[in-house]
Parts: C-alpha cells; structure tokens; sequence
C-alpha cells in the first residue's frame, strides 16, 4: 500500500533500522507508531512584509498537513498502544540494553555465590549418639534416629573382638 511504501521510504531517509526502530515502530495489526520527540521550529524571518506572506503560506501549509496526517495516518487506540513520546530513543535503549547486561551478570554471580557459602558458610548439625554396648572396653555407639540393633548384637561384638586382637598399641579402637 502507499502508506508502506511512505512509511519505507521515511525510514531510509533517516536510516531507521526495522528492528531497533528511533523513530518510527511498527505496531503488529495495527500500523505504525512515531516514537521520536517532535518539536516545531519557527524560522526567524527578516522583513516584516514576509512575515506577512509568510504566515499565510504557513497556516495553508499546516492545514494541508493535519489534513494529510488525518487521511494518511493509521488510528490507534490509546488503551491499546502507549503514547509515551521516548526521548532520545537510541540512547535510551543502548542504556536499557547495558542495565539489562549488568543485571543479568550481576544474577549469574548471585547464582554462583549463593551455593558456595551455603557450603562454607553452614556447619553441619552433629550427630547425637547413645552407648549400644561396651565390648572389652571399646564403646560401640550408634545414632539416636538408628533403629535398634539387639538381633546383631553377636556379629557386632565378634567385629569388635577381631577387630581388637589384629590392631593393637596406637591402632587399638576406642569407640
């Protein structure tokens, strides 16, 4: 359609990128979005009689602008697009891009750091034992949570009792 073809060509004249848009946004089904700041600039006329001629030329010219932009342009409702007027918008979206670069760093420390005092930061409860029995003075302790251990008893002390007669002196169990 011709307004595609304005809307392309506006976009090569101010070398406006489709994917990361400065000026003019395509709004999927709806048409298309100025998101520039727009300001008006009254040239400083010299003469007076100019001024004259040149006020007239002026509001004709504004009036077939509004009537162009009113034929030509493509309604939204506000509800569904914003109108935020982005100042600077290639600026604005460097920096978004760099904020968003730091964050997602600064997540990925967190990620690595967290487990690593969990680790080193945490001790680990210890354990509560109770006596099960004293085999030839050796303590044989066993963990309060541990079901009992009654029916192993004899193949216990006879682990214990072999364990006592092949190490002796300094590698003699205790507990």
């Amino acid at each position: 359609s011709s307004l595609t073809q304005a809307i392309s060509t506006l976009r090569k004249m101010l070398k406006d990128s489709t994917k990361s848009p400065e000026f003019v946004k395509t709004v999927p089904k709806r048409g298309y979005q100025l998101i520039c700041s727009v300001e008006r600039i009254n040239p400083l006329l010299s003469d007076s009689t100019n001024n004259v001629n040149d006020a007239a030329s002026e509001a004709l010219d504004q009036e077939e602008l509004d009537n162009e932009i009113r034929n030509d342009a493509v309604q939204t409702p506000s509800s569904e697009i914003g109108r935020d007027v982005v100042h600077n918008a290639g600026t604005s979206t460097k920096m978004a891009a760099s904020q968003r670069n730091w964050l997602i760093k600064g997540l990925f420390l967190l990620a690595a750091l967290l487990p690593l005092c969990v680790v080193l930061l945490t001790n680990p409860s210890e354990s509560k034992f109770r006596l099960l029995e004293n085999v030839n003075g050796v303590e044989v302790l066993t963990p309060l949570n541990h079901p009992p251990l009654q029916a192993w008893m004899p193949s216990i002390r006879q682990c214990v009792n072999k364990y006592a007669e092949t190490h002796t002196g300094d590698s003699a169990p205790v507990k």
